[in-house]
């Protein structure tokens, strides 16, 4: 069963989502969204997919870059996205710490296939599954 993807102005995209409880990450409620999340994104296209973006206003995201979606790239080109695989994960109530010490922001819309200019470092910290 595939999500549907809010678009853009929905109001829950730009509501403070909140954290999930142990309790709420082992429920069987949360359990059963993330797989429906992963094949959402998979369906979509795409290399990642928020709560927020299926009208959940929590912190939950599903992300994976699959080397079938970066076979066609060059090499050249995937150095200077510094991009490259990276498997399943569920990543739950992230935590953002900028260490760099740019005073541009760290987080800004960009287009979608935008780039970050200047410093890019943070620190990044959930509570993380694996699966697959």
């Amino acid at each position: 069963m595939k999500l549907e993807i809010v678009q853009a102005g929905d109001p829950v995209l730009r509501k403070k989502s909140r954290p999930l409880s142990k309790e709420e990450i082992l429920s069987p409620s949360i359990q059963e969204l993330i797989p429906l999340m992963r094949d959402t994104m998979r369906e979509a296209p795409g290399v990642g997919l928020a709560a927020p973006q299926i009208g959940q206003s929590i912190q939950l995201a599903v992300i994976e870059d699959r080397a079938n979606y970066i076979k066609d790239v060059s090499a050249e080109e995937l150095a200077a996205r510094q991009r490259s695989a990276i498997p399943f994960h569920v990543i739950i109530n992230p935590k953002l710490t900028v260490v760099g010490n740019s005073s541009a922001g760290i987080l800004r819309r960009l287009p979608q296939r935008g780039r970050l200019s200047g410093d890019r470092r943070a620190r990044a910290g959930c509570s993380r599954r694996m699966f697959e």
